[in-house]
């Protein structure tokens, strides 16, 4: 019986000399769309670079200009922002080999011209990722992008993980590596296994007293996620709390509670939705604290988990209840628009 010409060799080597043509073919679409976006989103820019010099705005009018115009086009206000900031910063513009428009967007938090074209040749030669670019470029204790507010999907953090610090970006320390720990703070990098980078984040790990770190698969917007436990309310939305750093560190911070309003102190309404807060908290042992950057008068901005008698950590990070989402949902604080 004559052998099925599906069974040789030869038809194997075809399926697999078919199968990388249409990997090339994708990945060349792929490239294509990319250098596309970043050239359609500098042309936006333009476009709102231009509308912006050639009216005359009052005070306070740019803001809903871009209100407006997210709505009418059904694309975030920030991305719109962003597009007219990537004209100004690259007004003569030509797609870098490599670049796509994240590598661009995480690029416009360095304001100095030459600086960006020296990040644009070590990210071609590094072949650097832009989760990792943004990952080396975010100021330190802190996370830049706020999440939009969702009452159903809250962005949760991972606890005890980290980035770290060039030494050279904190002091001119004799040790290479520091640990990010938020608020402002660091401390010298523990023994690593791994190789260390600020490319990668780490997890830490405690054994026989020892901290040690580890390369872990969190992203970014895992970051800066903390144990915390209350003091105190100064009002439904300004918890004052002891935040557990990891490595042994704890810091007294005032926060904020992350896109929401809650009303005045001195109004009958915020004494009604501190006492709500109080009373909902009261059972809650440990918290997760979620924070991101700071607001104008300097309180870092957090969204806080909690699970009433739970003492698993890591099952109120993941599990837990929103407070913010949940004192909107009660009527107690309403949504904040930026």
């Amino acid at each position: 019986m004559p052998k099925s010409l599906t069974t040789t060799a030869d038809y194997r080597r075809l399926l697999a000399d078919i199968r990388r043509e249409m990997e090339r073919g994708l990945k060349k679409v792929a490239e294509l769309l990319e250098r596309q976006k970043v050239l359609s989103y500098w042309a936006i820019g333009r476009k709102i670079n231009v509308y912006l010099n050639t009216h005359q705005m009052p005070p306070g009018a740019v803001g809903a200009f871009y209100d407006d115009l997210s709505r009418d086009l059904e694309i975030h206000d920030r991305t719109l922002q962003q597009c007219e900031q990537f004209f100004r910063y690259f007004p003569k513009f030509k797609p870098d080999k490599g670049l796509k428009w994240s590598h661009y967007r995480f690029l416009l938090v360095v304001p100095d011209a030459a600086q960006r074209r020296a990040w644009i040749e070590r990210i071609q030669k590094e072949k650097i990722p832009a989760d990792q670019l943004r990952l080396i470029l975010m100021p330190a204790g802190t996370t830049d992008d706020l999440p939009d507010f969702d009452l159903k999907n809250p962005v949760r953090g991972k606890l005890y993980t980290y980035r770290l610090l060039r030494a050279a970006d904190v002091e001119n320390f004799d040790v290479p590596w520091f640990v990010d720990l938020g608020f402002a703070g660091c401390v010298e990098a523990p023994p690593s296994k791994a190789v260390l980078d600020n490319k990668y984040i780490y997890t830490s790990e405690k054994t026989d007293g020892v901290y040690r770190l580890k390369v872990t698969d969190a992203k970014v917007s895992d970051l800066f996620t903390f144990r915390g436990k209350l003091r105190r309310l100064v009002d439904a939305d300004t918890p004052i709390l002891l935040i557990d750093q990891g490595f042994g560190k704890w810091i007294v911070q005032r926060l904020r509670l992350n896109g929401i309003d809650a009303p005045e102190i001195d109004t009958l309404a915020g004494q009604r939705a501190k006492k709500w807060v109080e009373n909902e908290l009261k059972d809650a042992g440990d918290l997760v604290v979620k924070t991101y950057k700071t607001d104008k008068w300097d309180r870092y901005l957090v969204d806080i988990f909690y699970l009433p008698k739970e003492k698993d950590l890591r099952r109120v990070a993941a599990e837990g209840l929103w407070l913010n989402g949940r004192m909107v949902e009660a009527g107690v604080a309403k949504v904040w628009k930026r």
